[in-house]
């Protein structure tokens, strides 16, 4: 279950000491918008989310200048931060966060495949983006689909349970499939042949050849598209009729396909910070803050 709250001040007040001892001045630093446990939302990351994304909507022929519209955005970024702070926390807490190294391995990729790390800055800077922007998504995009592909795992192991515990396969895909083309079919996929497979993820399709009918695989198939309980249910020398129970952890990850139960694992654990008083908002427009109501998170623009 989500919901791990890390303590985290320490490295905070380390340096606040030594701060104190140094007999120098310090820069003041910006007030953070936002804290969530023991993570500041700086200035710095709200500003550079913040302009992105007007940058997108004016590009997308938003006028300039709308202060209802602007504060939305403000608030809805907040909101987007918040939330991928505390999925984050979560990736830290299971040991799959993205590190730096790995951000910036996804921006020389992105760099070679435009022609160099100036052409993708160029880039950038035409849609009115920025390398720092672009960190912030790769960053949020990595945590975000470790964390789901975590639970997805867990997720898909429930049925499994469930399976063995005598579960009807039909009713429990059409109950946890996130395969919406056939689980109202009770996981349905038909009649499967030989040249059909090979359209299919390879370790699906291995699956399929390695069960007799009436078998299903007791350990979730790892493909493409998630973790797969895969059945047959038939067979002939000529195609093999399968049915499956897809839990959803796709690569490439888009939040904008978050898995309907994934999105409510993200507000029922937003919902914990706000009970153990963990998500604060320091800046005045209070629609960002999601413990005045009931959480309203939109995928990370």
């Amino acid at each position: 279950m989500l919901g791990r709250i890390p303590a985290g001040a320490l490295a905070a007040t380390v340096l606040m000491l030594a701060a104190c001892g140094s007999g120098s001045t310090a820069t003041p630093q910006p007030a953070p918008v936002a804290q969530v446990g023991g993570t500041a939302i700086t200035q710095a990351a709200f500003e550079t989310r913040l302009q992105s994304t007007l940058s997108a909507i004016h590009q997308g022929g938003a006028p300039a200048g709308d202060a209802t519209m602007e504060s939305q955005v403000r608030a809805r970024v907040l909101r987007g931060l918040i939330l991928d702070t505390v999925i984050a926390q979560e990736a830290a807490a299971f040991g799959v966060a993205a590190s730096d190294a790995e951000v910036q391995s996804e921006i020389d990729r992105d760099a070679q495949t435009v022609g160099g790390a100036s052409a993708l800055q160029s880039q950038l800077a035409s849609a009115g983006g920025s390398m720092a922007q672009l960190k912030d998504e790769i960053r949020s995009t990595l945590n975000e689909q470790r964390v789901e592909d975590h639970f997805a795992q867990q997720r898909a192991g429930e049925v499994e349970q469930q399976l063995g515990a005598g579960a009807g396969f039909e009713a429990t895909a059409k109950q946890w499939s996130d395969d919406t083309g056939s689980s109202g079919k009770g996981g349905d996929l038909g009649a499967l042949s030989a040249d059909e497979l090979k359209t299919y993820d390879s370790a699906f399709a291995a699956a399929v050849a390695g069960l007799t009918p009436g078998q299903y695989t007791t350990i979730p198939v790892h493909d493409a598209g998630g973790y797969d309980i895969v059945m047959v249910y038939a067979a002939s020398a000529a195609s093999h009729s399968v049915r499956h129970i897809l839990v959803s952890a796709p690569v490439p990850y888009t939040v904008t396909n978050r898995p309907a139960w994934f999105t409510a694992a993200l507000f029922s654990t937003v919902a914990q910070y706000c009970q153990q008083n963990q998500i604060h908002v320091y800046v005045s427009d209070a629609g960002a803050n999601p413990c005045t109501g009931a959480p309203t998170f939109s995928p990370a623009a």
